[in-house]
């Protein structure tokens, strides 16, 4: 029963990480090779700015002061795992009655 929950949440990774790879080459002009690619490497301060501001408006999340850490921006598949966390944590407040647990 894990098994075809982890699969679709490693599918859905994959999806955001294409996204995110054609959202760095069409809004922000910079190509991402893969998504293990460091992106310190590639982004100055003015992009990664850009790039908040784009996954938040392409995702419909909302990326908190407290998730600004090096760690989750170092690559495509860390800033995807951080889209899924935000995205899990704004659907479990979005549950009313529901206490989370």
């Amino acid at each position: 029963m894990k098994g075809p929950k982890l699969q679709a949440t490693d599918s859905e990774s994959h999806r955001i990480q294409r996204k995110l790879i054609a959202l760095f080459s069409k809004r922000l002009a910079v190509r991402v090779p893969s998504t293990a690619t460091d992106l310190r490497k590639i982004l100055d301060s003015q992009k990664f700015v850009e790039l908040v501001l784009h996954i938040e408006e392409e995702f419909n999340v909302q990326i908190g002061i407290e998730d600004f850490e090096i760690e989750n921006f170092c690559c495509v598949e860390k800033i995807a795992n951080l889209i899924l966390r935000q995205r899990n944590d704004s659907g479990s407040l979005k549950i009313p009655g529901r206490d989370p647990k």
